[in-house]
């Protein structure tokens, strides 16, 4: 099943990227996105780009047919690889959201790419659940809970921003 989010925001390319790689910045997020508990590891690299990994453990808040499969708790790891600043000023990241113990991912990207005075991010990816006959039922459920996830990392990224302004 297809996910995809956009954010347009007056914050640049440059300071967006800046945000996602604070690890306080990413800590905050799963807070708000009411994580039981968290890791993050922000490892910059030297072209200019960065590996994020964001491990966080979540309540299972889906329909109960689901929550039989998953238990009460999703272990969740993301993974994003973000390359260094093209010519435009963009940056695009490889994404990856796995559930622990689960057969349920994303694989996608992630473009930030410079709009007017501002900038604009999509994240777009494909997530499947491989379970046969059930698999495409939970799929809408992974769907909604990444992208959920994706609004909180990108609130709390501008307003991290707007705050050092």
């Amino acid at each position: 099943m297809k996910l995809s989010e956009t954010t347009s925001s007056d914050a640049t390319v440059e300071e967006t990227f800046e945000a996602h790689c604070q690890q306080s910045v990413r800590e905050d997020a799963c807070k708000l996105s009411g994580a039981l508990s968290w890791d993050v590891t922000v490892e910059p690299a030297s072209d200019g780009g960065a590996r994020i990994q964001v491990d966080r453990t979540m309540p299972a808040e889906v329909p109960d047919f689901a929550k039989k499969f998953l238990g009460d708790t999703i272990e969740v790891r993301q993974v994003e690889e973000w390359s260094p600043a093209d010519s435009s000023g963009g940056r695009t990241a490889r994404v990856k959201v796995t559930i622990k113990g689960q057969p349920a991912s994303m694989v996608g990207s992630a473009v930030l790419q410079p709009s007017g005075s501002g900038s604009v991010e999509t994240v777009e990816g494909d997530v499947k659940v491989d379970v046969p006959f059930i698999g495409k039922k939970f799929e809408p459920e992974i769907v909604r809970v990444i992208a959920k996830a994706i609004r909180i990392e990108q609130q709390t990224a501008l307003e991290w921003i707007h705050s050092r302004r």
